[in-house]
């Protein structure tokens, strides 16, 4: 995996769930990283990147201020930038707080675009979210990256991201880099944790907190589907569109799942298996659940054929290899960061 032009890649929203992962899968690939986000790694990075530690450069920066944004790019050369900086606030939460979620999720990407154009970079690609199909494919049908995303329910997260593809896409059109915009869904694994700007936990979070903490699981709903993705593959994925040569990518928004789709009670063996202590049940009514295992607007399962066609991916994980990767880590790591007062 070769950047175009460039071998230093600037992540926005680098220590958070996403970014940790892509960071250390560019370090793997030979490539120095610029990692930004307003808050430092959750560990130390040698603990995080091992080796490649020394060529990680960690910068504070608010996205939102263009100031802030235009220092990134002095005296550095950055060749492609991988934008995955993002306030995840959902439902009523954002009450009272859709200004700043859109000075983030909005006009800072729109900081990061004009700047990145005048500082010559060569690739930009922005990690989006399939949140934006709302209800697409009700659960079962393959959602593909052509379906309209404007019409059905909204809210300032999904507001803006579909603001932020399309301006993405304007400045392709204009002619000011190479873009490629990753639409990820359903992912889990290590370091996934609570922060400032992203509260509401993965269900599988949920339910690997309780299996290592030795606690019962009472699951309302057993119906539920998901194409659960390990998020290294989905950093994986990310980090081919970043790099892969210009040529061969045909399109400019791509799904990136592991495009398999796994029911609860599968994950929820899976878990037993791996952590003799745990144990599950389901339960008739929400109020009995400490779980609930519902999504609402529930899309089908991404269709990933265009990034298969166009990179070559193929997952790295099952999800018998992914629950036990991220069952390892959170008996080890994880314990540190996973509690809503760790780092």
């Amino acid at each position: 995996m070769n950047a175009p032009e460039g071998s230093t890649v600037l992540v926005t929203g680098a220590a958070g769930f996403y970014g940790i992962h892509a960071v250390k899968l560019l370090l793997e690939a030979g490539h120095d990283v610029v990692a930004v986000g307003t808050s430092g790694f959750p560990v130390e990075p040698p603990v995080a990147f091992g080796d490649d530690a020394s060529r990680v450069e960690f910068v504070r920066c608010d996205i939102a201020d263009a100031s802030q944004v235009a220092d990134l790019f002095a005296d550095r050369s950055i060749g492609t930038v991988i934008h995955a900086a993002v306030m995840t606030v959902l439902g009523n939460d954002e009450v009272g707080r859709e200004r700043r979620i859109a000075a983030v999720n909005a006009w800072g990407t729109l900081n990061l675009l004009d700047t990145a154009r005048d500082a010559d970079v060569r690739r930009f690609v922005y990690v989006s979210s399939s949140g934006i199909y709302d209800s697409r494919g009700e659960g079962i049908a393959p959602v593909h990256e052509s379906v309209s995303v404007l019409p059905g329910t909204h809210g300032m997260y999904r507001i803006c991201k579909i603001f932020s593809e399309m301006v993405v896409q304007n400045f392709h059109e204009h002619g000011a880099f190479d873009v490629a915009i990753a639409r990820i869904g359903s992912p889990y694994g290590p370091w996934e944790r609570p922060t400032r700007s992203r509260k509401g936990m993965s269900l599988i979070f949920e339910l690997v907190d309780l299996a290592i903490r030795g606690e019962e699981a009472r699951v309302y709903g057993r119906d539920l589907t998901r194409d659960w993705t390990h998020m290294r593959d989905i950093a994986r994925g990310t980090v081919l569109l970043a790099t892969y040569p210009r040529e061969a990518l045909h399109h400019r928004i791509y799904n990136v799942t592991n495009g398999t789709v796994t029911s609860i009670e599968r994950v929820l063996q899976t878990l037993r298996s791996l952590v003799p202590a745990f144990s599950y049940r389901f339960v008739e009514t929400a109020e009995e659940a400490n779980v609930i295992a519902s999504i609402p607007y529930a899309r089908g399962p991404l269709d990933i054929a265009r990034l298969k066609e166009d990179t070559g991916f193929v997952p790295e994980f099952t999800i018998d290899d992914g629950l036990a990767d991220y069952v390892a880590w959170a008996e080890d790591i994880g314990r540190r960061v996973m509690a809503p007062d760790g780092p």
